[in-house]
């Protein structure tokens, strides 16, 4: 009968280097926070100063002017003007009614800088409130309140058409009395589909 042979294997180093790899990782994040420890504190930044408490009656004007601002835009009817993504007046909507039409706010730029211009800063009759008026046959926008409601976000506007709808904001008021507004669609509420109570 033969005798069986051992054969001797080497003794198993895995547990070993798990611990090796315990300690060294300990020794990392002890380091770590004893870096942080040490490192200053940032210095918080100063509070700012409340805001002046308006004397009494200020306070009281203020409030009968904010009254009295909100009572005339009230008085004014409203008149939407709808402006697709791409800058083309495409409706106007007042008093119940939807009127359609194509009056486009972007050109092509002579600047070869830039692809595209603002319509109205070349001429009167392509802005903003001075196509409105012109389409409802009024000499001026006096009772309006004009909103300018683009399709897509302002920030997704084109930039000349973002910065040229801020233009004829304050032209609206100097060229033809009408108080005029740029409405952010994002910044309304949800809409109920219709049908729904």
């Amino acid at each position: 009968m033969r005798a069986r042979r051992h054969v001797r294997r080497p003794p198993d180093l895995t547990s070993l280097f798990d611990v090796l790899f315990i300690i060294v990782f300990a020794a990392l994040i002890r380091a770590a926070a004893v870096e942080r420890d040490a490192a200053p504190a940032p210095t918080p930044a100063a509070p700012r100063p409340p805001a002046p408490a308006l004397p009494p009656p200020v306070a009281a004007l203020r409030q009968r002017a904010l009254a009295d601002l909100d009572a005339a835009l009230a008085a004014r009817t409203p008149l939407v003007v709808r402006v697709t993504r791409d800058g083309t007046i495409d409706a106007l909507e007042v008093d119940g009614k939807r009127m359609a039409l194509v009056a486009p706010l972007l050109e092509p730029s002579p600047d070869p800088d830039v692809v595209v211009a603002y319509a109205g800063d070349r001429s009167a009759e392509l802005r903003v409130c001075r196509i409105a008026a012109r389409r409802l046959g009024a000499a001026d926008l006096a009772r309006y309140l004009v909103i300018v409601a683009p399709a897509a976000a302002l920030d997704d506007l084109p930039e000349a058409l973002f910065e040229g709808l801020h233009r004829d904001l304050d032209r609206c008021l100097s060229e033809l009395r009408g108080l005029a507004a740029l409405v952010d669609p994002t910044m309304l509420p949800p809409t109920p589909p219709r049908g729904t109570p």
